[in-house]
This record gives C-alpha cells, sequence and structure tokens, in this order.
C-alpha cells in the first residue's frame, strides 16, 4: 500500500476531499482585477489621445501624401504620361491626376487617378496643412508658374519642385514637411510649426 500511495495517481483516490486543494479564482478577485484595470484605462486612454495620436496621426498624413507623390511619379514614367498633385488651398484634399495637356494643373476633364481627403478619409482630422507656409496653403512650390500643383514628366522629373507643409494640432504643435525634389525624388522631415 506504501507504493500505491506514492503513486500520484492513487494519490487523487485516497486523499479525502476535504485535503485536496482547490485552485482557480474566486469572483470577488477577479472583480478587483476589472476594477484595477479600469482605473488605469481611465488614466490611459486621454493620455494616449492627447500625447501619442495626435503625433501618429502626423506620421501618417505626411506619409500619406509621400506615397502618392510616388504613385503619381511612377504613373506617369509607366504609363508615359504627365501626372501629378494638385492641392486644394482651401480644405485639407489633394488629388492626383494625369495631366493630359501638361500645363503642370489639373484642368477639367483630366484623369482623376485619386482624391485624398485627410480628415475624412483617413481619419486625420487633426492634422492639417501648415497655413504658415506657402502662402496660407502649407503648399511652398518653385521653379513655375504654378502655385498649388505639380507634375511629373514621363521621365519622372518634376516641374516645380518645393515643399508641402503638415501640421497637427497637439500643444505645442509638431509638423513635417514633405520635400520634392529636383531629380524626382522625395523625403519627409521633421519641423517646428
Amino acid at each position: 500500500m506504501k507504493i500505491a500511495a506514492s503513486c500520484g495517481i492513487m494519490k487523487h483516490f485516497f486523499i479525502s476531499p476535504g485535503m485536496r486543494t482547490t485552485r482557480g479564482f474566486t469572483i470577488v478577485e477577479l472583480m478587483i482585477v476589472f476594477a484595477i484595470m479600469g482605473v488605469a484605462m481611465t488614466i490611459a486612454i486621454p493620455a494616449y489621445n492627447r500625447t501619442i495620436k495626435p503625433t501618429a496621426d502626423l506620421k501618417g498624413a505626411a506619409r500619406q501624401v509621400y506615397s502618392d507623390i510616388q504613385l503619381a511619379r511612377l504613373r506617369a514614367v509607366s504609363r508615359n504620361v504627365a501626372c501629378g498633385l494638385d492641392f486644394d488651398s482651401t480644405a485639407d484634399d489633394y488629388i492626383v491626376f494625369e495631366d493630359g495637356n501638361g500645363s503642370g494643373e489639373y484642368d477639367g476633364g483630366e484623369t482623376i487617378v485619386k482624391r485624398v481627403a485627410l480628415a475624412s478619409q483617413y481619419g486625420f482630422a487633426d492634422v492639417s496643412f501648415d497655413p504658415n507656409f506657402g502662402g496660407g496653403d502649407g503648399v511652398t512650390l518653385s521653379g513655375g508658374g504654378v502655385i498649388n500643383a505639380f507634375s511629373f514628366s514621363t521621365r519622372g522629373l518634376p516641374s516645380p519642385t518645393g515643399d508641402m507643409y503638415l501640421r497637427n494640432q497637439k500643444n505645442p504643435p509638431e509638423g513635417r514637411r514633405i520635400l520634392l525634389h529636383v531629380m524626382g525624388g522625395a523625403s519627409i522631415e521633421e519641423y517646428n510649426p
């Protein structure tokens, strides 16, 4: 019997129910854990919305403009037609378009590749083009007569070149500058609005 009692299976059958230990959580312990988690979330969510989310939205909006610049450049080269971006100076919207007549800006009837509304389409409501640059529309283009639009030639070269400035409503605000280079490349850098 001594050998049988040392075996784990046999212990289960020969130990009285009162001597067995119970494992698990009581309902009170679970309620306390959930209360602590609730308090932590009440503190964490507003802090996240105040500090991390505005920066993430700004980075996302800058990457969206950057990728649409790349889209226009690749489309111009692959389709052998000028393609560019035209910025709306009154809202934080722009279009990617095929510049059929080579004017450098969107003219009615030209093919619209993509419409972009940063606030309503992508949820970047607290991000806008910085009104302190580009005559109030956040777009500063040089080297051409067009103020708020540019297009890429079929060789992937932009005309004109310049910068787009985005900022968030965080206090103090942060900014991202999208640079359009002479050879058609683009880059994103931080700036202080």
